[in-house]
């Protein structure tokens, strides 16, 4: 392709934003960004009334006209320089998919195809299992019952190797399609036959003319074998086939789009493969907290594994995060004592007013408590689905962090030690901040034209915000124990040098602040107690180089796992020593 600009739009549940790409000195690169409210509740609400407005004012900061006077984006660039080339949508606004997962065994298919539901915005209200589930038995009877009481959107049936037996499966192809008929025309849910590739024809005769049907590749066609990205690729087209019919005014954004609208999700795992390419001996994690979804993708050599959380975020998503997670799991990340009904209250409003920023300190870190959760309940979701990632889940090259949880604060410090409590990574690694909400838009650009989206991720286009260095101990540290000594040499541009030595103590975080430009790296690493540092204990390199980013080098003395004190009040100290520590204590909230 010869795009020479383009348009991306990324519909939040909370807010659109769009960005400009163009060509700049030979460069493909990011211009501008503007947003407006997605007004999802409002009155009367259009979402092509706030991608217009957005567009506007795009408009106004880069001085190239966008719409036309009837309101529809210019396509393809003109002349004189109005419009842009292509227009890229990604969309996370619409609810999730109503699915019922049907399977041989709870162990094999069963789990393939909660792992594909779990990687996009679904959610799964029933599973049918031919083996005993949770310790009970169904009968086909129940099966019935259950497919006729959820209303679900999609049925999604797997089981079976290929070659391998085809009864029992046959008969949940049977009880769905059954199920199906007996709901109104209009309302039939998509069937969707991932199994046995014998009983392909089977389940096409069994839909016949009347029921929406997907024949995919078996999803487990060897028991050492799993397949799942069909699958996850026909919830993601579901998911944004309702949305484009549900939210009134993407219609009209779907016109203006160069190929199919993508899900937000689907495009974040297409930046964490990219980047997972790069640095193949170590995992990539992008995270997305956004208002009402939260998103969590892992890859390592361009595999991935990734968990989409609705109903978690710091906008319409946090009722039901708090009364997933409870009082207690919040407020222990608070440095400050809160009493219920407060914590309440802050949850009711953020929930009725998405947009709202905190306006003091107190509900920062009320905020930032619920970021924490979010991340951990996805966190903790992505290694009961992937069990075989746990012996390196926690190695990552760079983390990523985006969505509007982590744009929204003022105080760099103290979201990425939101980040770390949650996330726990080990070793070193580099912290990247997407402020702007580049990622999605992004991943799409990869999905519409490879070599474009490698020319503008190559050039870095997210804001190192910190190198992390943290050790796995092999028991409890002691507060200010020291683990281990490192020195940090820096080169200057103009060849002047300096050395200094940092100290690793248990239960803290040493900040040391990075010069932005020369080079610096980390040398004579001495450890005083067996510490992993990510390159087995008491073992290091005789140098790392490193890039500091906007808060510098984070030492990370703390251990992992991370170990909150029981007593609240000792609690509450850990809490205001960790946040002084990374600089996020004191003054106010801007």
């Amino acid at each position: 392709m010869s795009w020479k600009s383009l348009v991306a739009i990324d519909i939040g549940s909370v807010q659109i934003r769009t960005l400009l790409f163009a060509r700049v000195e030979d460069r493909f690169r990011f211009v501008a960004a503007a947003t407006a409210p997605t007004r999802l509740y409002a009155a009367r609400p259009d979402i092509a009334l706030g991608v217009i407005r957005a567009l506007e004012d795009l408009s106004a900061l880069c001085g190239r006209p966008l719409l036309d006077p009837q309101g529809n984006l210019i396509v393809p660039e003109l002349s004189n320089g109005a419009g842009v080339d292509a227009c890229l949508v990604t969309l996370s606004a619409a609810p999730p998919i109503r699915v019922v997962l049907g399977g041989l065994s709870p162990g094999w298919s069963l789990a393939s195809l909660q792992r594909a539901a779990a990687s996009s915005y679904t959610q799964v209200v029933a599973t049918l299992s031919v083996a005993p589930f949770n310790g009970q038995r169904q009968t086909e009877e129940e099966w019935l019952e259950t497919l006729i009481a959820c209303k679900p959107h999609m049925v999604a049936i797997a089981g079976g190797v290929d070659g391998g037996a085809t009864r029992p499966v046959q008969a949940l192809l049977e009880t769905a399609a059954l199920a199906c008929r007996l709901r109104p025309e209009v309302e039939r849910p998509w069937l969707l036959f991932a199994g046995n590739s014998i009983l392909r024809e089977e389940a096409v005769a069994l839909a016949g003319r009347e029921l929406p049907l997907r024949v995919l590749p078996n999803v487990r066609p060897r028991l050492d074998l799993e397949h799942i990205g069909p699958v996850v690729e026909a919830m993601d087209q579901q998911y944004v086939e309702l949305g484009t019919t549900g939210l009134p005014g993407v219609s009209l954004l779907q016109s203006w789009a160069r190929g199919d609208i993508l899900p937000t999700a689907r495009a974040l795992s297409h930046v964490a493969r990219y980047l997972s390419v790069e640095a193949p001996d170590r995992g990539t994690l992008v995270v997305d907290v956004g208002g009402n979804h939260t998103v969590v993708a892992a890859a390592r050599g361009g595999l991935l594994a990734q968990v989409v959380r609705s109903q978690s975020g710091i906008g319409q998503g946090i009722l039901s995060l708090y009364q997933r997670r409870g009082y207690e799991r919040i407020a222990r990340w608070l440095p400050q004592e809160i009493q219920p009904e407060a914590l309440e209250a802050f949850v009711w409003t953020k929930a009725m007013h998405p947009l709202s920023i905190p306006q003091t300190l107190e509900e920062m870190w009320i905020e930032l408590a619920f970021v924490r959760e979010a991340l951990a309940e996805a966190w903790e979701q992505l290694h009961e689905l992937w069990p075989e990632l746990k012996q390196t889940i926690r190695a990552f090259e760079p983390i990523l962090l985006s969505g509007g949880a982590f744009a929204a604060h003022a105080r760099p410090g103290a979201f990425v030690l939101a980040a770390l409590d949650a996330l726990q990574p080990i070793g070193l690694t580099t912290l990247l901040w997407d402020p702007v909400g580049l990622t999605p838009s992004l991943g799409a650009l990869a999905a519409a034209d490879t070599s474009l989206a490698i020319e503008v991720i190559s050039g870095r286009p997210w804001i190192p915000i910190a190198t992390v260095l943290a050790p796995a101990l092999d028991g409890p540290v002691e507060l200010d124990e020291l683990l281990f000594t490192v020195e940090v040499h820096h080169r200057g541009p103009d060849g002047s040098e300096s050395v200094y030595e940092i100290e690793a103590r248990g239960g803290r975080l040493e900040v040391v602040p990075i010069p932005e430009t020369g080079e610096t790296e980390l040398r004579r690493f001495r450890m005083r107690r067996p510490v992993d540092l990510g390159w087995r204990p008491r073992r290091a390199p005789r140098r790392i180089r490193i890039v500091g980013g906007l808060l510098g080098l984070i030492v990370d003395g703390r251990g992992r796992p991370l170990r909150l004190a029981d007593a609240a009040d000792t609690r509450r100290e850990q809490i205001q020593r960790w946040l002084w520590d990374v600089g996020a204590l004191g003054g106010g909230v801007s």
